[in-house]
């Protein structure tokens, strides 16, 4: 019996920490072969060796998103280790908040900043051009790959109907409620989270063809380092901070990272093939 991901190779960027490493973990369950291509070498190889550990299949790739040579390198790299790419989650995050009045006549927290041409560039450079660069160079690995045998026949009366609703890749980006709601002196982020939206509606047009799918994921309250970051920017301690979050969702809590990865799997796997261009809201009713 093959898992939903049978024996296919994931390239994941930035798999060290948090949703992230969830996301790794839950792909190898599945059966996934797993690239873990993240900046911090240190972390990404902790992953890659505890996979292996469990008896999957891993490997590190320093990867750093912001550079054009890292990335074709690294998907060159996983190709090569792997055979194929049929996965690609984009997960890379830069955390730049701030807002485009006065400074320091806002919220007098630690998101009460101006945004330097630098913090765009910091941003924009990580979460939306360096999605775009792993896109375009894991499209002609995937290219490659003949269709999943995923095929539907389906017989309502009038004769029987087979449906292949194979795919040769699927293409998962990590996004955010933060890209379709505002949220006080969040400006950057939210604008970057909302590219990768847009972007992965348009790639998904582009690459349909291909038989490449690409959905996106946007969470809600997450308990990961970055919302501990957060909570100490805007003034609340970690306990504090932890009831005002989940005092935002309709399920009163904040989402294990391992909830995310879940989504992450259901779109990456043919479960999911008849969805593409779709962004996937997992945030406990935050944005209903």
């Amino acid at each position: 019996h093959l898992s939903p991901l049978g024996q296919t190779s994931n390239t994941h960027r930035s798999s060290a920490g948090g949703i992230g490493r969830a996301i790794a973990h839950r792909l190898s369950k599945a059966g996934a072969k797993v690239a873990v291509c993240d900046f911090d070498r240190i972390e990404g190889v902790k992953v890659a060796k505890s996979l292996n550990e469990k008896g999957a299949f891993a490997a590190y790739i320093h990867t750093d998103v912001t550079r054009d040579h890292s990335v074709k390198s690294a998907c060159a790299e996983a190709f090569a280790r792997f055979g194929r790419i049929d996965i690609l989650v984009n997960n890379a995050a830069s955390f730049v908040f701030g807002h485009l009045g006065i400074e320091g006549l806002g919220s007098g927290t630690g998101t009460d900043k101006n945004v330097s041409s630098e913090d765009w560039n910091k941003i924009l450079q990580t979460n939306i051009v360096g999605y775009a660069r792993m896109i375009e160079n894991v499209v002609p690995y995937m290219r490659k790959n003949q269709p999943t045998d995923n095929v539907y026949n389906v017989d309502e009366g009038s004769g029987n109907t087979e449906i292949n609703a194979g795919s040769r890749g699927a293409i998962v980006n990590v996004a955010s409620v933060s890209g379709f709601i505002a949220q006080p002196e969040f400006v950057p982020y939210n604008v970057s989270k909302a590219g990768i939206i847009v972007m992965t509606k348009c790639t998904a047009m582009d690459l349909a063809g291909w038989k490449i799918r690409v959905n996106c994921v946007s969470p809600g309250t997450v308990e990961t380092k970055g919302s501990y970051n957060h909570m100490n920017l805007i003034g609340l301690d970690l306990e504090e901070g932890k009831r005002m979050f989940a005092q935002a969702t309709l399920l009163e809590r904040q989402a294990a990272p391992e909830e995310i990865a879940n989504g992450v799997a259901f779109l990456a796997s043919d479960e999911s093939s008849y969805m593409t261009g779709a962004n996937l809201v997992i945030d406990g009713g935050q944005t209903i």
